[in-house]
């Protein structure tokens, strides 16, 4: 049975479900899992392969299925029981609007008490699952990078952000030709191949991930080499050889159900029946183990470099450049206007621009110097958005939050007079908000993602925002990165928990090296003689453990607007 619901909430969709388990006869008590699965296309055909997977795993399925642009906000919901749903208990919900932005809290009443939940993204998967909000509740996350529209590139975020309890379906996909791999391996003599060779489909993860399989279980550099068939259209592996010293172990694909098994001194080959797996079954198995897979994430590791220098974030690009005025609100007004242009060539460019704001004594003055200087630019504000690099995580009315600082001054005549949506006024979470530190990050990193920033927060040279403003502390700190804390050494998520932070309040939550390092125009705000030594020091060598305010450029533009006191040099 189907019934729709419109308009609704999360605690009447509970309610609908109970009366129609009660109806049906159903229950809950052979439900093994929970599993959500975040569809950002095609709904039916994961929505098919979880039924058929409840055959094996009875589950309740929460199917996500997100409006972000649309123009009004609401939640809409379908709920399948009976035949319509398999051995299954389904709910799609449809968020539309501003609903998107508690995705957990409508999720969460509706999750199986006491059972395990397993997160999928049938395609555009998160670079760090486990920094999803809805990603961080669960015990396995599975993503399938071929799904996604850069299938390498999507692999190469997924290392840097993997964590246990992450899987691909390119993995899972190599399962049979694993086994086979290994079964020929070991035929007697058994010796470690001199070369190794694995053909396949031009940027298939699963291609990849067997090279790297190979290359992690052997200790043999594995070379990956295009198709011998150029007309075959076989999607991932096509063939596997292992160079030995007797001869070679070659298997190659000859149709979507067979393998050809050639042996040293058995040339003739062997007909070996291997049929593709279809969505279903690699589902199946995905829910047959809620175990983390850590030969997955071995494989990953040693397939990809992770990027464990946060200096690395900030090479490459161009030399910052000095903006000097005699007074921190010269520095203000210097800094408003420039951002104003660049946000203005932005939106002639693109239709949205993100601009990146920052606390602090000169950053407050910036701010307030902005709505003039966007109306003088022309900025069409109705197209853009505000960040925050950094908040103190203190109640949401506290006079030490960045954010109530600029509410009077910024925040109201833009949305008043200007035309800013308060949906892109995008505020970092409070403890009122019910919230830990860590899920308050995670939460603010899910609405940047959302946004469109994971892909360039995770590639070095792409940029998501457009402007980003930064204070500098005397000890040369920028956002809640401070010098020698071990806050900083969090590369992974976009935006992190900061504990006990050297500066009062001792909790906060920051943007992390390669979000804030996505920026194309980074302006430091600089006022004050105290601040001379960290100006000096961040002009130098880049170097983020000691001096982080060295550790930030902008892909096009890095200025430092500084007053004559900061811009002294002498120590």
């Amino acid at each position: 049975m189907i019934t729709t619901l419109t308009d609704t909430t999360a605690s009447a969709i509970d309610k609908q479900m109970i009366e129609m388990r009660e109806t049906f006869g159903e229950n809950t008590i052979g439900r093994v899992l929970t599993l959500i699965i975040i569809a950002t296309g095609d709904v039916e055909e994961p929505l098919e392969a979880a039924v058929a997977a409840s055959h094996e795993h009875p589950a309740r399925v929460i199917v996500v299925d997100a409006e972000p642009e649309a123009t009004s906000s609401g939640l809409d919901a379908e709920i399948r029981v009976g035949r319509d749903a398999g051995a299954a208990e389904v709910v799609i919900l449809r968020a539309r609007g501003d609903v998107l932005w508690s995705l957990d809290t409508l999720v969460m009443a509706l999750l199986l008490p006491d059972a395990p939940i397993v997160t999928w993204w049938p395609e555009n998967a998160p670079s760090s699952p486990v920094h999803d909000v809805l990603g961080s509740m669960s015990q396995r996350r599975i993503t399938d990078s071929a799904a996604c529209p850069d299938p390498l590139g999507t692999l190469k975020r997924l290392r840097r952000g993997y964590a246990s309890g992450d899987s691909d379906l390119a993995w899972s996909r190599l399962t049979r030709w694993r086994g086979l791999v290994a079964s020929a391996y070991e035929i007697p003599p058994v010796a470690v191949p001199r070369q190794i060779q694995v053909s396949g489909s031009v940027d298939n993860p699963s291609v990849a991930l067997m090279a790297g399989w190979l290359q992690h279980a052997l200790g043999v550099d594995a070379e990956v080499l295009p198709p011998e068939d150029e007309e075959s259209d076989y999607a991932g592996v096509h063939s596997v050889r292992l160079v030995r010293e007797d001869g070679v172990i070659e298997l190659t694909r000859v149709d979507d159900a067979s393998i050809i098994m050639k042996l040293p001194g058995d040339d003739t080959g062997q007909h070996v029946t291997m049929p593709r797996r279809t969505l279903p079954e690699l589902v199946t198995e995905e829910l047959r183990r809620l175990d983390p897979d850590e030969v997955y994430g071995e494989v990953l590791a040693s397939t990809y470099s992770s990027i464990d220098d946060a200096a690395t974030f900030a090479t490459g690009k161009p030399e910052p450049q000095d903006v000097v005025g005699p007074d921190a609100d010269a520095v203000a007004a210097a800094a408003a206007s420039a951002a104003a242009a660049q946000l203005a060539a932005a939106l002639r460019e693109r239709p949205q621009a993100h601009l990146v704001l920052t606390g602090g004594t000169v950053g407050t003055k910036t701010a307030a110097a902005l709505p003039e200087s966007l109306r003088a630019a022309g900025v069409d504000c109705s197209r853009l958005h505000l960040w925050w690099g950094d908040e103190r995580y203190v109640d949401s009315d506290s006079a030490e939050r960045n954010e109530v600082a600029v509410r009077e001054s910024l925040l109201a005549p833009l949305q008043e007079k200007a035309g800013l949506p308060a949906r892109h006024v995008h505020v970092m979470p409070s403890p009122a908000d019910g919230m830990s530190l860590e899920d308050a990050a995670a939460w603010y990193g899910q609405q940047l993602d959302q946004m469109g920033g994971d892909e360039p927060f995770r590639t070095r040279g792409r940029a998501f925002f457009d402007v980003l403003l930064l204070g500098v502390g005397p000890d040369g700190h920028i956002a809640s990165l401070f010098p020698e804390h071990p806050g900083q050494r969090r590369v992974r998520a976009s935006a992190t928990g900061v504990t006990d932070s050297p500066k009062p309040p001792p909790e906060r939550i920051s943007l992390t090296w390669p979000v804030l390092n996505s920026a194309r125009h980074v302006a430091l705000l600089v006022a004050g003689a105290e601040k001379a030594g960290a100006v000096r020091d961040g002009h130098g060598q880049i170097d983020p453990w000691l001096v982080p305010a060295s550790a930030v450029r902008g892909l096009q533009t890095t200025t430092w607007y500084l007053d004559e006191a900061a811009a002294q040099t002498s120590s």
